[in-house]
């Protein structure tokens, strides 16, 4: 893990989706997770279909057009500094790649991975998140 699922308004480009998947996967990456653990899904909705709060809780300019939603399903257990490091990261990537940070909004969730499988019928095996020492 993480499973990441990036909702935006419809309208983005292959080309913007592209740099917002590789901004989340090399944010895991600097975060410890295995290069290989990549799991992504976008979904695109129209205006009506994806109504947000444009300050909320108290941002100092309203949320733009381009807003993204990022959930990331972590296993349980996984440590708060790892969430944070993981934050950091994605924020500054997509800043990166060129979404503002205020248009950025993360909800972590986790999930037991014995109530997972990645394929062929197996409950997912544990991950190990590499930690800097």
């Amino acid at each position: 893990m993480p499973l990441f699922t990036v909702t935006t308004r419809a309208g983005r480009t292959v080309a913007e989706k592209d740099a917002i998947s590789a901004a989340l996967h090399e944010a895991s990456i600097s975060s410890g997770y295995p290069e290989d653990d990549f799991f992504q899904r976008f979904i695109s909705l129209e205006e009506a279909d994806l109504r947000i709060s444009p300050r909320y809780p108290d941002l100092r300019k309203p949320r733009g057009s381009q807003v993204v939603m990022i959930e990331a399903l972590l296993s349980s257990g996984t440590a708060h500094a790892t969430k944070r490091l993981l934050l950091s990261a994605m924020v500054s990537r997509l800043q990166a790649a060129g979404t503002d940070p205020d248009d950025v909004m993360v909800f972590f969730g986790e999930l037991d991975r014995s109530n997972s499988s990645f394929g062929g019928g197996r409950v997912a095996p544990p991950v190990e998140v590499q930690t800097s020492t």
